[in-house]
């Protein structure tokens, strides 16, 4: 995947769709299709749940009463905690 965005999450769910609905697909290359779809649908899940999370973050962000209020780096939303060392 040449970028990490949701629409290209998107396109690649849809391409997959389109190599599983092939008229030619041998029984053993129909066998590796859905093996690879399955895969692709579990870690696509859980990227549209992480992206949920962060809209979460974001809404819980934009309705704060204190505006001094900041969230962790890890969530992206002008957070002031430095991502640690390895």
């Amino acid at each position: 995947m040449a970028s990490n965005r949701l629409e290209d999450l998107n396109d690649l769910l849809f391409n997959e769709l389109t190599r599983l609905d092939r008229d030619d697909i041998k029984p053993e290359e129909l066998s590796h299709e859905i093996d690879r779809a399955k895969a692709m649908a579990d870690v696509g899940n859980t990227i549209i749940n992480n992206a949920n999370t962060v809209l979460k973050a974001a809404e819980i962000y934009d309705r704060r009463v204190d505006s001094n209020m900041t969230l962790p780096h890890m969530i992206g939303i002008n957070g002031d905690d430095k991502p640690k060392k390895k």
